[in-house]
Parts: C-alpha cells; structure tokens; sequence
C-alpha cells in the first residue's frame, strides 16, 4: 500500500475511534409530554362539570346552593388544570437545557433511565434482558449483546489499523486482507449500534435518543472511507472484498428457500414464533395434513408438468424458428410483423384474459390441458429474445454454404441453427417452464375438475379452517412445488453460462 493511502486510511481509522469516546446521544428531559395525558384527562374533568352546572342551570329544579357548590367544582378543576398546563410550559423551557448525555464508550446508560415495558412487552422486545419486575434502570439492564458489538468495533478498528502499519508498503499481503475483512465488520457493527441506539424504549420523563449527527459521521463515516481507501488501494483485499460480496448475495439468494423449507418441517407453533435455520420434526405431520386436505401430489405433479414441459417444448421450437426466418429471410413486411411482435410484448395478459377463455370455450378446450399448451406456441417475448440472440452470434454465411450444399431449409434450421441457439433455448426453457409451472390465474378459469388442477391451485386451496391454520402444510406445499424448478434450473444452468460466455466473445 503506498504511504499517502495508507496514512488517510488510518487517520480515518483514528476519526471513528475517536467517535466511540465522544457524546454520541443525548436523552432530553420530556416531562412535558408526560404530562400531556394529565392535562387531557383533567380537561375532560372539567368539561364534565361544566356540561353539570349548565344542565342544572337550564333545568331550574337545583336550589341556588347546590348551583354555587357545582361552580365550586368547576373553579377547582380549573385551576388543576391551569396549574398542570403551568408546569407543561415550564418543562418544556427546560427542555432544551436539561438532558443526560452518552458516549459508546465507556458504554454506561444513564442510570436516571428507564425502560417502557409497555413497548417491550407489545414488541417482544430484548428478550435477552433478565428483570424481574416492570421497570428497572439502566445500569441493571442486561445489554449484554449490545456492549459487547460496541467493543467488538473498538477492536476491529484498533487491530486493522494495527495490521496495516505492520503490513508495511507492500503491494500484497495477508495481514492487508485479514484488516479489510476487520474493517468490513467494524463497519456492519458500527451501523448496528447506532440503530440498536435510536431503538431503545425509554419511559418518560425521557425522551428515546437523540443522535449527534457529526459524531455518528465520523464514526460510519470515518470507517466507510478507511475501508473504501484500504481496498482500493490492495489488489488482494479488493479480491477478497468481491468474493464477500458475491457470497453475501448468494446468501441472501439462498436463505428465503432454505427457511421455506425448513418450515416445511417445523409445526405451526413453532412458525408463528420466529424464524428458524434448523430443521424440525413435522414432516410427517405436515405431510399428513396435506393427505386430508385433498392435496394430491401425484395428480398435481402430472398436470403441472404436461402443460409446464408441454407449452415450453412448443413455444421454445417455434419461437426458435419465427426468430429464424425474420432474421435470415428479407421480405416485404419483415419489420411491421416484428414491430407486431414487439407490440404484443406491451400487452398485458390480463387485459386478454376474458377474449382468451372466450375463444377456448368456442374451441371446446375448457377442462382440457391444450388450452394451456398449444397457445404458447406465440410467445412474443421469447422470439425477441431468440432474434436477439442470433443477430449476435449467427453468420449467414453458414446459411448459405448449407444451401449451397443442397440442405432444405427445415434440415438447416434443425442441423445447424439449433445447435447454435442451444444456450439461448436453455435460458428461455427456463423462464418458459417457471413461468408456466407458477400459472395459477390461467388454469383457475379453465379447469374445474379435481382431476386437472396443478400445484398452484392445490397449494392455494391450503388456506385453514376457522380454527386453525396449518402453516407447516403450506410450507410443505410449497416446497413440493419450487423442487421441481429448482431441479430444471440446476439442470440448465451450464447452458446459461455457455450463452453468457458466447455472447461475450467476439470474433
């Protein structure tokens, strides 16, 4: 690393250490919202004794002593409430001047602050904590987490900068990763504290935290720019970096259907309580409940598939082939029937909806699978693709020796231009069977027999009773029906790969 950028990065390294020991929070006095409460239940105090003494006034049957105790009345109320909004006033000029302050470090809360238990109990709140009673001050509150983030960046920050000065000038070398990934972490847990900060419940007289806006800049701030100056200026670190980067989007790509399958095993309880990366003891059970509720795998897994596999066979070979003839043949009206084409595109498929189930009941196609499978044959978005694909990677070269060789044009486009599409053809397969697996408001208006429902609609159907809902079984349901895609796409995926890396290359 050369010296100037190693000499920002650890003066920026030096800011945000700086910042944990600086006042980071302030806690204001706000006793006048406290007493907002008051002063409304005290105004209704006097409304009501007033609506007495005008109802007696009005009636004439009170005698004139019971009148002048009612006026009494009202006298006191107001004046308890004269004296409440007094001291409203007056706390809220003390507001400004009074508050408790707080650093990260030494990490100490105030011991004048108390939690609301209101919002912890309604939220689930820090369930970690161990009170024994509803209100305890801040220096019995078990932060235990939460201290301990707040010294992890202390020692992430101090340790980098330290492996930094060791690494010394070289372009290369392992203490520089193992201080880009200290930093990385120094600035995750510094975003966390400052937001577990904001998001401490304090009962009233005090108000929740009041962040300092420069000392929360030097502190993310400050470790953003050091981190950024680190790696950018170490070929390693910025390696290293990309390949975190990359797995934390594979993480956040892989996680939401390990946890619905995970669910798929868990019971109903257990769902409703909190996420979970383990796997339970229910699969059994769940399964079972998808057995009574008429969810028929087998029959599901048929119908999805035959029109799934079915549509896509037929809209991937003859998009592949319209795709074809409007790139290699040059006719009168070759761009107003792909301008066409690309106008179909714009229109959505629910605008067509009620034409479409009209013209299949003409066909006699109601309760029949060719009514999901033979219309795909004009898949607008897939021949746009195709054409795409072969403007970049098709020479009409081979076209022509192909002919001059004495092959028909199906025998060309079977033997030498399928080939080619084949990454292409994989891609939108994909697209083509996930789309039509998922179809759920297509096969809703054209089938009513059990016995040609697909998944979608059965998993549907898993709604609970009055009673009680089964979320297992629905979890199950609906890992029953992503395998299968998960499958193809796993099967696929080295087609998409070749086609990227095709395309990539130019000749």
């Amino acid at each position: 690393m050369k010296p100037i950028r190693k000499i920002i990065c650890l003066a920026f390294i030096a800011i945000a250490i700086l910042s944990l020991f600086l006042p980071v929070a302030t806690f204001h006095d706000n006793s006048s919202n406290a007493l907002a409460a008051d002063i409304v239940k005290q105004q209704g105090k006097v409304e009501s004794a007033q609506t007495q003494l005008d109802r007696w006034i009005a009636g004439g049957k009170k005698s004139e002593a019971d009148i002048q105790k009612q006026r009494d009345k009202v006298q006191k109320e107001q004046e308890k409430l004269d004296a409440l909004i007094a001291q409203q006033e007056a706390a809220s000029a003390n507001a400004g001047n009074s508050g408790l302050r707080y650093s990260f470090l030494p990490g100490q809360l105030p011991s004048e602050l108390e939690i609301d238990m209101q919002v912890v109990n309604q939220y689930k709140l820090y369930d970690s904590w161990n009170m024994s009673n509803n209100q305890r001050v801040s220096s019995e509150w078990q932060f235990t987490s939460y201290n301990v983030c707040i010294w992890a960046v202390l020692c992430c920050l101090v340790v980098s900068a330290a492996l930094i000065v060791l690494g010394g000038n070289k372009d290369a070398s392992v203490l520089y990763t193992v201080a880009s990934f200290l930093q990385l972490c120094g600035v995750v847990l510094s975003v966390y504290i400052v937001l577990r900060l904001v998001s401490f419940p304090i009962k009233l007289p005090y108000g929740n935290a009041s962040l300092s806006t420069p000392v929360v800049l030097m502190l993310i701030g400050g470790s953003i720019v050091a981190f950024a100056a680190h790696v950018q200026g170490v070929h390693n670190s910025k390696r290293s970096m990309i390949y975190v980067f990359c797995s934390l989007l594979s993480a956040l790509a892989i996680v939401p259907f390990w946890i619905m399958m995970v669910n798929a095993t868990r019971s109903s309880q257990a769902i409703q309580q909190g996420v979970s990366l383990i796997p339970g003891s229910y699969l059994q059970y769940n399964w079972n409940v998808l057995a009574t509720k008429g969810f028929n795998v087998a029959i599901g897994f048929k119908n999805s598939a035959i029109i799934a596999f079915g549509s896509t066979i037929l809209a991937v070979y003859f998009s592949a082939m319209t795709a074809y003839g409007f790139k290699v043949y040059q006719f009168k009206g070759n761009k107003f029937l792909y301008a066409v084409v690309m106008a179909i595109i714009m229109i959505p498929g629910q605008v067509t909806g009620t034409g479409f189930f009209m013209f299949m009941y003409q066909l006699g196609w109601v309760d029949n699978r060719l009514a999901l499978i033979i219309p795909s044959i004009a898949a607008a978005s897939t021949v746009f693709f195709f054409r795409q694909y072969l403007e970049a990677n098709l020479q009409l070269s081979l076209v022509e020796a192909a002919r001059i060789d004495g092959c028909n044009e199906f025998r060309t486009f079977n033997s030498i231009i399928l080939p080619i599409m084949v990454p292409a053809m994989a891609t939108m397969g994909i697209m083509s069977v996930i789309g039509s697996w998922n179809n759920y408001l297509t096969p809703l208006m054209l089938f009513t027999k059990p016995d040609l429902k697909t998944l979608p609609m059965m998993v549907q159907e898993l709604r609970g009773d009055i009673y009680r809902t089964e979320y297992g079984s629905i979890y199950l349901g609906l890992t029953l029906t992503a395998l299968p895609l998960i499958i193809v796409y796993f099967a696929f995926s080295k087609f998409i790969i070749a086609g990227v890396a095709l395309g990539g290359v130019k000749e």
